[in-house]
C-alpha cells in the first residue's frame, strides 16, 4: 500500500500532535507533584497547608528576608532564575522557618512560569523539583525521591 504524500503530511502533524499534548500532560504532572512536594514540607515543618511568604506595605518595615524574596523574585522575572536560585542558596538562613517559607514560595512561584519560559531560561520544572527535594533534606526531610 502507497501512502500519498498529504495522507503521510496528516500523519505527521497528528503524530506531533499527539507528542505535544503527552508532553504537556507530562508538564502538568510534574508541576502536581511539586505543589504536592511543597504542600507536604509545609505541612511537616511550617504547620501550614501551602506556604505563602508575603512581603510587608512598606518597604521601611523589610526584613532581610524580605529583601532577598524581593530580590530573587525580580531576578526570576527578568529571566535569570539560575542566578535567583544561587543567591536564594547563598543568603538562605539556616533553621529559620521564615527562611523557609520564603525558598518554598519562591519555588511555587516558579512553578507557575510557563515552560516555554523556563526553557527560554535555561531552567525546567525538574530543577525546581530537585530544589525542593535539596531543600527539605537541609530541614531532616528525607525520602521524598519515593513520591515523585
Amino acid at each position: 500500500m502507497q501512502i500519498r504524500r498529504w495522507e503521510k503530511c496528516v500523519w505527521q502533524n497528528r503524530t506531533a500532535e499527539r507528542e505535544e499534548i503527552g508532553m504537556g500532560l507530562q508538564d502538568d504532572r510534574m508541576s502536581g507533584n511539586i505543589q504536592d512536594i511543597a504542600r507536604l514540607i509545609t505541612r511537616l515543618l511550617l504547620q501550614g497547608d501551602m506556604p505563602q511568604y508575603t512581603l510587608p506595605a512598606a518597604e521601611a518595615d523589610y526584613t532581610e528576608a524580605d529583601r532577598l524574596f524581593k530580590k530573587v523574585i525580580g531576578l526570576a522575572d527578568a529571566g535569570d532564575i539560575n542566578g535567583a536560585e544561587n543567591e536564594l542558596l547563598i543568603n538562605m538562613e539556616d533553621d529559620d522557618p521564615d527562611y523557609l517559607e520564603l525558598a518554598l514560595t519562591f519555588y511555587l512561584y516558579l512553578n507557575d512560569m510557563d515552560v516555554d519560559y523556563l526553557d527560554d531560561h535555561d531552567y525546567s520544572r525538574e530543577e525546581i523539583l530537585d530544589g525542593l527535594k535539596s531543600l527539605a533534606e537541609d530541614w531532616g526531610v528525607t525520602g521524598l525521591e519515593a513520591l515523585v
